[in-house]
């Protein structure tokens, strides 16, 4: 399996920096004040809940580990992708379907997508079939159950 390198953007980086702050600041220590005083107050063999707050208490060790690494070995885009006129991740772009219809989004690394919000993966079918191109190129993209012609009328 080859290990793919993620670019992540300063919004992204600084998502990520806030929900490590927060795990160990907030999550982390009252998880920990809880299991305390829970096993300081009584019996706590075959309780359900005492076992559940522990596996949750891992978890939060493991997200910690992987957002360090994320932080760690991602590349930053520090500015808006496309600066070339060539569409890359980071990219802020408009496309035009054959009947009128106008999409815009960013593309992003798969950590950031976010459909709803306008920010589409690399990955994805559409993303994957952006990156590359310039201003007025069109493309066919493969979606399920139909194919897309999309026109590049926007990159920045």
């Amino acid at each position: 399996m080859q290990y793919k390198q993620h670019k992540i953007t300063l919004e992204g980086k600084a998502r990520l920096e806030a929900e490590l702050e927060h795990i160990k600041t907030v999550e982390r220590p009252d998880l920990a004040q809880r299991l305390k005083e829970w096993h300081e107050g009584g019996d706590i063999t075959d309780n359900a809940a005492f076992e559940a707050m522990k596996e949750r208490l891992a978890s939060l060790g493991e997200r910690i580990a992987e957002i360090e690494s994320l932080l760690r070995e991602s590349e930053i885009i520090t500015g808006n992708g496309g600066s070339k006129g060539v569409i890359e991740v980071g990219s802020s772009v408009t496309v035009t379907r054959p009947d009128g219809t106008v999409s815009k989004f960013i593309i992003v690394d798969s950590l950031e997508a976010s459909p709803h919000d306008g920010r589409i993966s690399d990955d994805s079918p559409i993303g994957s079939a952006l990156l590359g191109r310039r201003l007025g190129e069109t493309v066919s993209v493969e979606v399920p159950n139909r194919t897309l012609e999309l026109t590049v009328t926007e990159v920045s």
